[in-house]
């Protein structure tokens, strides 16, 4: 396989190559531990060209800047209106047509640009790590932050 963008935090990796197939292993939301690749069918159509890790959940991002997120959820990471697992791929819709370019993830949150500069956030704020200063909330859904240039 010839990857070209890799995503790796604590007991997950997840790659894709080439043709924009997206592959996971290590432990899993459900518990269980890959050992080897397992292509991620949901994506398999979908022309993926970022993926990021967080601690225990995936963010992918199409070329059409479609959000897609998965695994752990305690804190609302997954940018869902509740705080179950995804052990499935989960088409974050909301943000479908914002434009999204690139993504960050914490253990357990998520932070999204647009190709306008703006921010999006999701999950445990308890550190200031959303941009809300330091709130003991979790943030679900979208919750807009401020405009930016780069992200890392």
């Amino acid at each position: 396989m010839d990857f070209f963008h890799f995503g790796r935090k604590k007991e997950k990796e997840l790659d894709f190559g080439a043709t924009g197939r997206v592959y996971v292993w290590g432990e899993q939301a459900d518990g269980r531990c890959l050992h080897h690749p397992l292509l991620i069918e949901e994506l398999n159509a979908i022309p993926i060209v970022r993926v990021l890790a967080g601690a225990r959940h995936c963010v992918a991002i199409s070329a059409s800047g479609a959000v897609f997120t998965w695994g752990q959820n305690n804190s609302g990471e997954l940018g869902m209106d509740d705080f179950r697992p995804q052990t499935s791929v989960h088409h974050i819709n909301h943000m479908d047509g914002l434009g999204v370019v690139e993504a960050a993830c914490g253990d357990n949150h998520t932070v999204l640009l647009t190709n306008s500069g703006r921010t999006f956030s999701f999950g445990s704020d308890a550190l200031g790590q959303c941009g809300f200063g330091k709130k003991s909330v979790f943030l679900g859904s979208k919750a807009a932050v401020t405009t930016v240039t780069h992200m890392s």
